[in-house]
């Protein structure tokens, strides 16, 4: 989820009109080399100046979390369910998208809810003065109300995006592209969180609501900026006439003839459900049990941005020499076996957040990655848009349950006076564990041109040097070979 030119007031008024008639743009008086470089260039420039208010949707990270529940004292079965609605608007999406796009293309659809998407956020900008600080109840209707709008509008554009850039980024560079294009919005990301820092920090005591207006207003003016960008990617190729070929009968049976695909939703949906179950409530639980400020969170943020920024390259050269299956799969192992630390993390000992941060960021770079492009490369190119919009759907459905039932869980422990930071210690274990058995499901799904995991394993000497950057120091000197086999006798 990236030159440039001033837009007079006619241009403008072109371009919301043309979004009806978007699926026929084609580049006529440039080569499609021309036209896919200009292309990828706006979407790397879109990418950075989106990024402030995807990062905001979400409202489980660190920011949207401290002012829900922090400003506002939303409890956590409240704040679970507002976490829980993306997952729930991804789900609801499965019933509109096959609409849609008998109506507009993919680009249309991803503008249109863009800027409807935008209006919501400048809402809550505008109204974030006026929400009862001490009415809880009222407070988290408000913010249940926004967030499901913000939420739904922005279900529709990840998966028409999604689907719509397969229509100009050929498949043989995705990997390449998308792990610079990360890398440089993990750049921007680290940036956007060093400003928010300093002006929660800045008006934290007088006027924090202030504070969070100024940080969604200039979110909304840079989204702005991107779908504009957005507006001039022209389309190079006819994918979007192949999938409109087919009805949607036929295009669920392409869908059901794919069992790799079947069972990647499989997988999805598992990983889904153990990522949210309780992984929202560890921004909560570093605010309450570990006593932390939003600066301190921001550095930790940074540190995760940093380790991911500096590994994409490297995970986009793996994803395409080796195969996206058998290069998740180590990283799934790798990533969670760092993941347990969190169950030594105490007041006394939150300097082990600055290595559980930094491999978190690392591995999850280049499994988010190679989860993107084996989707893509799965999906069969006569139902792309029906495929990612049923997997988002499946995938969802759990994730949409599991705050809920994680914040239930965390109450009613709490109710039995059970002692916060041993609750803490006990989410580290019981987290990762069931993220690495969701990942085994992957040993089921075939992948054409992929590796073996012996090759994916001795290719990550390229993390060495990565690895000691990012506080794995020991990677620096560590030695991956493969094991030669025992002939038999």
């Amino acid at each position: 989820m990236f030159s440039e030119r001033t837009l007079n007031k006619r241009s403008i008024m072109s371009e919301h009109h043309s979004t009806l008639t978007i699926s026929t743009d084609q580049p006529t008086n440039i080569s499609n080399r021309s036209a896919l470089r200009r292309n990828l260039s706006l979407c790397f420039s879109e990418g950075i100046v989106a990024m402030p208010i995807v990062y905001l949707t979400l409202p489980g990270n660190f920011i949207i979390a401290m002012l829900l529940t922090q400003v506002f004292q939303l409890s956590d079965p409240t704040f679970g369910l507002i976490v829980s609605l993306p997952a729930w608007c991804n789900v609801a999406q499965l019933i509109i998208i096959p609409f849609l796009g008998k109506l507009w293309s993919q680009k249309t659809i991803t503008l249109i809810f863009s800027w409807l998407h935008l209006l919501v956020w400048s809402a809550l900008g505008s109204i974030l003065p006026f929400i009862p600080e001490d009415n809880i109840e009222t407070a988290g209707k408000i913010f249940f109300i926004l967030f499901l709008f913000s939420s739904l509008l922005q279900a529709m554009v990840g998966v028409s995006w999604t689907s719509w850039i397969q229509e100009w980024i050929p498949g043989r560079i995705r990997g390449k592209f998308f792990g610079k294009r990360n890398r440089i919005l993990q750049v921007a990301t680290i940036l956007f969180i060093l400003g928010t820092t300093f002006c929660l920090s800045f008006f934290e005591k007088n006027n924090p609501i202030l504070g969070f207006q100024i940080i969604i207003y200039a979110s909304v003016l840079l989204r702005a900026l991107s779908i504009f960008y957005q507006q001039r990617i022209l389309s190079t190729s006819a994918q979007s006439e192949i999938e409109v070929a087919h009805n949607l009968k036929a295009q669920t049976r392409f869908i059901l003839q794919s069992k790799p695909l079947k069972l990647f939703f499989v997988f999805g949906a598992l990983f889904g459900f153990s990522t949210n179950f309780l992984g929202p409530f560890f921004n909560v639980f570093l605010y309450e049990v570990m006593e932390l400020g939003v600066k301190d969170l921001a550095i930790y943020t940074i540190v995760a941005s940093i380790a991911g920024a500096v590994s994409l390259p490297a995970w986009g050269r793996l994803l395409d020499s080796y195969g996206n299956r058998p290069v998740i799969l180590v990283i799934l192992f790798i990533w969670m076996f760092f993941g347990y630390s969190w169950c030594f993390v105490t007041p006394e000992r939150t300097w082990i957040l600055h290595f559980a941060f930094a491999s978190g960021g690392l591995f999850s770079a280049g499994f988010i990655l190679g989860t993107f492009n084996l989707l893509l490369k799965l999906i069969p190119r006569e139902a792309k848009t029906t495929a990612i919009s049923l997997n988002v759907a499946i995938t969802s459905a759990t994730a949409a349950i599991a705050p809920i039932i994680g914040g239930l869980l965390l109450e009613q422990i709490s109710r039995y006076g059970v002692d916060k930071l041993h609750t803490f210690q006990a989410m580290g274990f019981v987290h990762h564990t069931l993220i690495l058995l969701s990942g085994l499901i992957l040993f089921k799904i075939t992948e054409l041109k992929s590796s073996s995991l012996n090759q994916v394993i001795g290719a990550m000497r390229s993390f060495r040097q990565i690895g000691a950057l990012t506080g794995l120091t020991f990677f620096a000197n560590y030695t991956f070979t493969r094991r030669k086999k025992r002939k038999r006798k």
